[in-house]
């Protein structure tokens, strides 16, 4: 398949988490599988966690509670603490996994208002991720990229919204709101304005990076550390961020960090060529694979705790017109990995078309 399932919820909160749950019972269970393994610690370890962060969601926004319930109920889970775990499941991962920086890259042309990134991650998650489109009233949907039982993610809305991430890593405790359900009220946000409170609300206890814009040019990008947030502005035309800290040096120029900090300066210098700043400029950056070694456009390759990691998704919105285009995986069994852009007109499908 080239492209990912689509899948429309609506309703109450309940009646969408119910909706949610039925139509994704298998690729939940999947997921719930797949992290159980890779949290790496006991179960009754893992459902203590969640239910902390359930109590911190509660505080959050409460409705997200009864849709996170709802799914549950819907596909069947006999144990919602499951879900929980799911929603924070960067909290929980981070708690474990050693330093790295091998994800996702994400950029924002002001000109043409276009939001992208590449989500890099583990393999399995090419197989359940789903295209998820939230109608949450007459004037406000979401489009977005989704892990079945998880209520954000990467995408935009009706209101010319749109969100995309970096996990970032940090010797600090993650406690927090969890960054998938800050994500969620992002695109819940009509403006960019009620996207930075929504952010504001839950500034600690997560390490991730956040690129949220709208259709007039205008962004807002913001690094959680833990107990520190740094928003960063864009000086010129284009905004860029991978995995790893601009707002403060808290790595280095260390080993670990080379991946996030190549991909980065090849991804600025290509933005800094643009003329246009089109659909296709976009594409073609997130398709770079010049630096061989460390490409923005990654195969999945051999991870000590993931198996394995690599490109399981491209999204780029057209926040002026409305328009949200996939890619999905990195097409290396069909095209030689080695090639400096490959990108082709084709590879990228809209999602939600009529």
């Amino acid at each position: 398949m080239l492209k990912f399932p689509e899948v429309t919820v609506s309703g109450t909160p309940e009646e969408r988490g119910s909706n949610h749950g039925a139509a994704l019972r298998a690729q939940i269970e999947a997921n719930i599988e797949f992290y159980a393994a890779a949290f790496k610690k006991p179960t009754a370890e893992i459902l203590a966690q969640a239910r902390h962060f359930r109590e911190v969601i509660r505080d959050y926004q409460s409705a997200y509670c009864q849709e996170i319930e709802g799914i549950a109920a819907g596909a069947g889970i006999q144990e919602p603490l499951w879900i929980y775990a799911l929603n924070a499941r960067s909290e929980i991962l981070a708690l474990e996994t050693p330093e790295s920086a091998n994800e996702c890259t994400a950029l924002y042309f002001r000109p043409t208002a276009i939001l992208g990134q590449n989500w890099d991650w583990a393999r399995p998650a090419e197989a359940t991720t789903v295209l998820l489109q939230i109608q949450l009233a007459p004037d406000l949907t979401i489009q977005m990229l989704a892990e079945p039982g998880i209520l954000g993610k990467i995408g935009m809305n009706s209101h010319g919204i749109g969100a995309c991430l970096n996990i970032l890593m940090v010797d600090k405790p993650l406690d927090g709101v969890p960054i998938h359900i800050v994500l969620r009220a992002v695109l819940e946000s009509r403006t960019l304005a009620e996207a930075r409170t929504a952010i504001q609300r839950a500034d600690y206890g997560k390490a991730s990076n956040i690129l949220c814009a709208d259709r007039q040019g205008n962004c807002l990008d913001v690094e959680f550390a833990g107990d520190e947030t740094f928003f960063l502005k864009a000086d010129g035309p284009t905004m860029v961020h991978t995995n790893h800290y601009l707002g403060k040096p808290l790595h280095g120029e260390t080993e670990n960090y080379e991946n996030s900090c190549r991909r980065l300066q090849v991804a600025q210098a290509r933005a800094a060529a643009l003329v246009d700043f089109s659909l296709a400029d976009m594409q073609a950056i997130l398709s770079d694979r010049s630096d061989t070694d460390y490409p923005i456009w990654r195969a999945y390759q051999p991870d000590e705790d993931l198996l394995e990691v690599g490109t399981v998704a491209t999204l780029v919105m057209d926040l002026k017109a409305g328009e949200l285009y996939v890619r999905k995986g990195n097409l290396t069994e069909s095209r030689n990995k080695e090639t400096a852009d490959p990108v082709q007109a084709n590879d990228f499908v809209i999602a939600f078309e009529d």
